[in-house]
């Protein structure tokens, strides 16, 4: 009885916060740091519905080989704090992995040392490690095929940097056998004037920025940076540099 009472006062507790804070303005992660209140009546009812929440509906995980050498993890195996947008509901500080072998976000349920993976049609996004990636579906109308899958979003302006990031398992020869360990592959998108075009290496970007190529280079010149020590954070700060200039 307690415990149906405990629920019930906080399921009421929430809606009311929630209630008048979406009266003054939209509900986002950003929003919820700002109102204290709102964010512990969220974490009193994710306490108080347990096993009832819909982030713990999901599908037993399997433990990768671990024969293959290294890990089919983004950074760490180890599970760390993520806000995750499941099923029409956000929820912050879930400790998670994601599988960029096999494009799954996995978590313990609640109180257990038990993995599933969540279902990923009911993922829309997650943070992870300052990284912010967003599920996107199978795209061949903009350009290049984007297959179903996550995506960090790098950069979001007038143009959009997307990294499709994927482990693989591959076969690598040693004297005379072979060892099996998980080597990184990844893609970079620049979705530019509504189309997405891959790009992986220098010439490519500045190809597809031409009409502004020289100030680019000179940009990138004076603030030393080179695609090949960091491809990434160069191409985020040329297409940033680009809407700039043309905005």
């Amino acid at each position: 009885m307690r415990e149906k009472w405990l629920r019930s006062t906080t399921l009421f507790l929430f809606f009311l916060i929630l209630s008048k804070m979406t009266d003054a303005q939209g509900l986002s992660n950003d929003s919820l740091k700002n109102y204290p209140d709102l964010t512990y009546a969220v974490h009193l009812y994710y306490t108080s519905a347990g096993e009832n929440a819909h982030l713990y509906n999901g599908y037993e995980y399997m433990t990768p080989d671990r024969r293959i050498k290294g890990d089919p993890y983004f950074l760490t195996e180890i599970l760390m704090p993520a806000n995750i947008s499941y099923d029409g509901t956000h929820y912050q500080n879930i400790p998670a992995i994601y599988d960029m072998e096999r494009d799954l976000v996995v978590i313990n349920r609640l109180n257990q040392n038990f993995k599933i993976s969540l279902i990923s049609e009911k993922l829309d996004s997650f943070s992870l490690q300052n990284h912010t990636f967003i599920r996107v579906d199978r795209d061949s109308v903009h350009g290049v095929e984007l297959m179903t899958g996550f995506y960090d979003k790098l950069y979001g302006g007038k143009s959009t940097v997307l990294v499709k990031r994927r482990k693989v398992v591959l076969d690598i020869p040693e004297y005379n056998s072979f060892r099996v360990e998980y080597r990184e592959q990844d893609v970079y998108y620049v979705k530019f004037a509504g189309h997405y075009v891959v790009v992986n290496n220098k010439s490519s970007v500045l190809k597809l920025f031409r009409t502004k190529k020289s100030e680019i280079k000179s940009f990138l010149r004076k603030n030393k940076l080179k695609f090949k020590s960091d491809f990434g954070k160069t191409l985020v700060a040329a297409s940033a540099y680009y809407d700039q200039l043309t905005s």
